[in-house]
């Protein structure tokens, strides 16, 4: 009896030896299955990710976005003065001539070329090197404009993404602010901050019109009116259009809409 209690004994020990040497016991494991049922949400990137590979991306994607966005130069005359107005735009299509021109397309906004007969349009391609433009499309209720002219240079075509994007995605904004020829074709970052923005406007005819726009932070000005949206790839997600602003303060920063590059379509699908 007594060599039947010493073996229990032993026996008992060595098993609670072994849980202290593993560091774990019975409790323990009740604790960690309980405390493993409550799930921490987070995103997990790639170890071999780096922020140089977030720069060289968003790097890439702007030498993207600006080689296909341009300036764009207005002259509006009538019988008492010339009105000198500029914006930007983005060419979608090009076509190749036998005389080794190009024909290119371009989408701005309807409020930067006007649809005056008697306005003269220029587009800006930098180097101080502008080519007369035409009007050849509108669309009134979507602020939006084609454009068309031919040069002997040869341009990149936007690759126009018609998906919605995500927020917190990151924006690339190229125009050219202020002044045409010295902030030609800049370039700002930012996010998207929602992609349906709802929006009561009115259209050049003073008609009400609801709209929905992606809104986002990347900073524009007067002058990127017509320029594009473009996600981190150099795809155009949308044509900037309008900010929220205030002359007395600065109490409205970052609130400024694209049109969804799926209203180009909409639109001007027989011009693509």
């Amino acid at each position: 009896m007594k060599n039947k209690i010493k073996k229990l004994l032993i026996s008992t020990l060595l098993i609670f030896s072994l849980f202290m040497i593993t560091g774990c016991s019975i409790f323990d494991n009740l604790k960690r299955t309980i405390v493993n049922e409550i799930r921490n949400e987070y995103v997990e990137y790639d170890q071999n990710i780096t922020v140089d590979d977030i720069e060289e991306a968003l790097q890439k994607g702007s030498e993207i976005a600006k080689s296909c966005t341009i300036g764009v130069k207005i002259e509006a005359k009538n019988f008492i003065s010339t009105t000198n107005a500029s914006g930007s735009a983005v060419i979608i299509k090009k076509v190749e001539n036998s005389d080794k021109t190009y024909t290119y397309t371009a989408i701005t906004n309807r409020h930067v070329t006007g649809t005056l007969t008697s306005t003269e349009r220029k587009v800006y391609l930098g180097n101080s090197v502008y080519v007369p433009a035409t009007l050849v499309a509108y669309d009134d209720d979507y602020d939006l404009a084609i454009l068309q002219f031919t040069t002997v240079f040869l341009l990149n075509v936007a690759t126009i993404y018609t998906e919605t994007p995500k927020v917190g995605s990151f924006a690339i904004a190229v125009g050219s602010p202020y002044d045409l020829e010295g902030f030609y074709n800049t370039v700002t970052i930012g996010a998207i901050s929602e992609v349906n923005r709802k929006y009561l406007d009115e259209d050049i005819k003073g008609n009400e019109v609801v709209n929905s726009f992606i809104q986002h932070d990347a900073a524009i000005n007067s002058g990127n009116s017509g320029g594009g949206l473009f996600d981190i790839y150099g795809r155009l997600i949308g044509i900037n259009t309008w900010k929220i602003s205030s002359n007395f303060n600065n109490d409205f920063v970052g609130l400024n809409f694209a049109i969804p590059s799926s209203e180009i379509i909409n639109s001007f699908s027989k011009y693509l």
